[in-house]
């Protein structure tokens, strides 16, 4: 076993290309890999391979191009744009080959009441709601995001009065489902604690389920045939006056087929600065992490187990993406170090311009996604000074540019290399794919706060 239960770690920028050179020597005229080129050569001859391994099975050591752009000595012996190289890599030695794929983050999405996504089974989602009566919506935020953003996570009760009954009214009479679901959003989108980390969409039918409109300023809703509110446009910003008060709505009992709920999507944008001023050190969890949200319907002391008329629906789960450049240039920053090639961290921008630190983020584009090879691989010790056979494991990490797809030659290169070492029984390519991704969620256009 190793000395420690670790590998170490190595990181080859491998954006453009695979070995496109000319088989030659590696430094050489036309045999000087750019940054972003990858290739493997011959440790004995320095003679880079083609693309077709054929019959090798001998060690190869793995090189990519310097990310430095300027260098007096040249990309020779101890010149800043020397190939970065790793040891001596034997395929009989080789014991993991995997590929790790970027993955595209999801929001969390919750529907409230009825809408386009939950119609066709909708269950106990149409709640009748009365006059007189207010009804309470309790809406938690949690995450990374929500955590940096207040040191806590947060949560916020929304209330909708449906208004007074007809004088001549008996029994408390339905009214129209949207002046619940216009007051809530309206709540949501103004609370400082909550609308930072999510979006709210109202929607509604007027024809049974068979189409559904979202609020927009060029949305018309009529309620028996009189539009709210007058001028026939319902963006939030014009249901203003109904919600607080001030107008009254249109009809008390509820239209004929008027079916409403609101779809709450997951959403933050957290503070990112440009490349000029990027500090390895700047947080990225807020960026990566998904928000996750949770509604119910809640009494007046916020009891949640009261009511079960209102559907509260988890449609999409948060997941987070992988693969992106924020975090790939952090791994890359780190192998330089241990190389020490230093990536500047001061206060002064100007010496990281003299000492090229800004050449990592022409390599890495921090809003790109990346697919991420790795080569695990031991070197024997067979002059221990201990006197015990040991071996050192090496983790080489090969990052390719997710726009140029799947590295079909670099994967066809590696696993007939290996198998000419091991024989059949080899270690064979290893994908790791994207965890907790279902059907993508509905696009709905948010609404945003007055």
């Amino acid at each position: 076993m190793a000395y420690f239960n670790h590998a170490f770690q190595k990181a080859f920028v491998g954006t453009s290309a695979f070995t496109s050179l000319d088989e030659g020597v590696l430094g050489t005229a036309n045999n000087v890999l750019q940054t972003g080129e990858f290739a493997f050569v011959d440790p004995k001859t320095w003679e880079v391979q083609p693309i077709v391994p054929g019959t090798i099975a001998c060690p190869l050591v793995l090189a990519a191009g310097s990310l430095y752009q300027n260098d007096k000595i040249g990309p020779f012996h101890g010149g800043y744009q020397e190939s970065n190289k790793s040891k001596t890599i034997n395929p009989k030695y080789i014991t993991r080959f995997y590929r790790v794929d970027p993955c595209d983050p999801q929001n969390s999405q919750v529907t409230v009441g009825l809408n386009q996504i939950n119609f066709e089974d909708p269950g106990s989602c149409e709640k009748v709601f009365y006059c007189g009566e207010t009804y309470y919506l309790r809406l938690d935020v949690k995450g990374s995001p929500v955590l940096r953003t207040l040191s806590r996570n947060t949560y916020y009760t929304a209330d909708a009065y449906t208004g007074c009954c007809p004088e001549d009214a008996i029994a408390p009479v339905a009214v129209n489902p949207l002046i619940v679901y216009a007051n809530w959003a309206y709540n949501l989108v103004n609370s400082p604690l909550i609308s930072p980390f999510v979006n709210v969409q109202i929607t509604y039918s007027t024809d049974a389920g068979a189409t559904w409109e979202q609020l927009a300023p060029s949305a018309a809703y009529v309620d028996n045939g009189e539009s709210v509110p007058a001028g026939a446009t319902t963006s939030l910003e014009d249901l203003i006056p109904y919600i607080q008060g001030t107008t009254a709505w249109p009809a008390n009992a509820v239209p004929a087929d008027t079916l409403a709920g609101l779809i709450i999507n997951g959403g933050y944008i957290d503070t990112r600065f440009g490349d000029c001023t990027f500090y390895p050190n700047d947080s990225v969890l807020a960026y990566i992490e998904p928000v996750k949200i949770y509604a119910s319907e809640v009494d007046y002391n916020g009891d949640p187990c009261t009511f079960t008329g209102l559907c509260s629906t988890q449609v999409c789960l948060p997941v987070q993406g992988a693969g992106f450049g924020e975090t790939v240039i952090r791994d890359v920053i780190q192998s330089e170090m241990y190389s020490q090639n230093y990536f500047y961290t001061g206060m002064d921008l100007r010496i990281r311009e003299i000492t090229q630190g800004y050449d990592v983020n022409s390599a890495i584009d921090r809003s790109g996604q990346y697919y991420r090879y790795y080569i695990q691989h031991s070197v024997p010790r067979f002059n221990n000074p201990t006197g015990t056979f040991d071996n050192d494991q090496y983790l080489l990490e090969i990052i390719t540019d997710a726009a140029d797809g799947v590295q079909t030659d670099f994967e066809t290169f590696v696993e007939t290399w290996i198998e000419n070492a091991q024989g059949v029984n080899c270690v064979q390519l290893e994908t790791v794919g994207c965890f907790g991704v279902g059907e993508a969620c509905t696009a709905v256009t948010a609404v945003s706060a007055p």
